[in-house]
C-alpha cells in the first residue's frame, strides 16, 4: 500500500494550493535494477553495429529519476558518461531523442529554449511553444534549471533574442506573474477583462496590445476560460478570430498559442503532434520534443485528445509516418494503441 501511495504522490505535482494531476505514458519501471540496465546497455553499445533495440527498450521504459540512476551505474562500469557514450554510438533522431530522455523535464526543456536561441536566427516556432504552453510552475521550474545550466537568466536571453511586442509578450510570461486559480468566481473581473480585451483590438482602429499582454500573461487559466466564453458578447468574433484579425507574425502564432493552451492544453499538443507528422519532410524535432518533454507529464492525456480529433490514435500515426529506430522510441513513449 506504501507503494501505491507513493507512487500516486509522484503523479501529483503541488501547484500552489492546486493540484495539477499528472497523465504520464512513462512511469517507473517495477523491479528496477539500475546495475543490471547498465551492464546491458554498455554490451549494447558495444556490440558491432550497435543493439539500438536494448538501448530503447529500457530508456524509455523507466522514468527520469531511474535513468539518471543508470548512469551513475554505467559510468562505474564503463568508466564514461553515458550521453557520451550514447552520442557516439547512435546518430539523428534517435540520438536526440534518447539524449533527451537523459535530462530532466525542466532540463530538456532548459536546453530546447537554449537551442532555439543559438547562433545567428532564432527558431521562433520553438520559443512560442515552449514559452506559450508552459504553465507558471513549469515556467519556474525551467528558470531555475536554466540558471543552473547555463549560467544565465531566462528573461534576459529572451530579451536580447526577441524584438518589439512580440519580446513584451515572451517576457512578460517568462516573468511568471499569472494569478494561481482561486476558488472564488469574480465575475465582474471576468466581464470588465473581456471588454478591455475587445476594446483594445477590434473595437478600436490598430491594437492595443500592451492591454492584451497583461491580461494573458497575468490572469489564472480558469478565469482566462471564462473571459473568452465572456469575450464573445462584447465581439462579433471569438477570441482566436480576433487574434487573427488584430495581428499577425510571431505576436499572432503566440497569442493563438496562448489561447489554444487556456482552452485545452493537450489539444494544443495533439494538434501539433499530428500537423508536425503530416508536414512534408516530417518535423521530427517537433515530434520529438513533444513526446520528449510531456511522456512524464501528460502524454496520456494528449493520446485522448488525439483520437478524439484527428479518429485515428497516435500510435497509428507515428507508426504511419516514421520509420525504423526512431519510431520504434517514439512508439514505446506513447505507450500503447487506445
Amino acid at each position: 500500500m506504501a507503494l501505491v501511495s507513493e507512487f500516486l504522490g509522484q503523479l501529483t505535482l503541488s501547484y500552489g494550493g492546486e493540484e495539477e494531476p499528472k497523465f504520464p505514458t512513462v512511469v517507473p519501471a517495477r523491479d528496477f535494477d539500475p546495475g543490471r540496465d547498465a551492464t546491458r546497455i554498455d554490451t549494447a553499445i558495444k556490440t558491432k553495429g550497435v543493439d539500438e533495440q536494448t538501448v530503447i527498450d529500457i530508456l524509455t521504459r523507466r522514468s527520469t529519476e531511474q535513468r539518471r540512476e543508470i548512469a551513475f551505474e554505467y559510468e562505474r562500469i564503463a568508466k564514461k558518461d553515458l550521453s557520451v557514450a550514447l552520442k557516439g554510438a547512435l546518430s539523428g533522431s534517435l540520438e536526440g531523442l534518447l539524449l533527451g530522455l537523459m535530462k530532466s523535464t525542466a532540463q530538456y526543456d532548459a536546453s530546447e529554449l537554449k537551442a532555439s536561441m543559438k547562433g545567428l536566427g532564432t527558431d521562433e516556432e520553438t520559443l512560442i511553444e515552449m514559452v506559450c504552453s508552459r504553465n507558471n510552475e513549469e515556467l519556474l521550474e525551467i528558470k531555475r534549471v536554466y540558471r543552473e545550466m547555463f549560467k544565465k537568466e531566462l528573461d534576459k536571453e529572451v530579451a536580447g533574442d526577441t524584438s518589439g511586442d512580440f519580446a513584451k509578450l515572451l517576457l512578460a510570461l517568462v516573468q511568471t506573474k499569472r494569478d494561481e486559480p482561486s476558488n472564488v468566481v469574480d465575475y465582474e473581473k471576468i466581464d470588465e477583462d473581456a471588454r478591455c480585451l475587445y476594446e483594445a483590438g477590434v473595437q478600436r482602429k490598430g491594437t492595443d496590445v500592451a492591454v492584451w499582454i497583461s491580461i494573458m500573461s497575468q490572469r489564472s487559466v480558469p478565469h482566462l476560460q471564462k473571459v473568452f466564453e465572456r469575450y464573445k458578447s462584447y465581439s462579433p468574433y471569438d477570441m482566436k478570430e480576433s487574434i487573427r484579425k488584430e495581428v499577425k507574425g510571431d505576436l499572432e502564432k503566440s497569442f493563438l498559442t496562448l489561447v489554444e493552451c487556456f482552452e485545452n492544453r493537450q489539444l494544443y499538443f495533439a494538434n501539433r503532434l499530428n500537423e508536425a507528422m503530416k508536414s512534408k519532410g516530417a518535423k521530427e524535432k517537433v515530434v520529438t520534443r513533444i513526446m520528449v518533454s510531456r511522456c512524464e507529464v501528460d502524454l496520456m492525456k494528449i493520446r485522448s485528445e488525439f483520437k478524439k480529433t484527428h479518429k485515428r490514435t497516435l500510435y497509428q500515426t507515428i507508426a504511419e509516418h516514421t520509420k525504423g529506430d526512431y519510431q520504434k522510441a517514439l512508439l514505446s513513449l506513447c505507450g500503447g494503441d487506445d
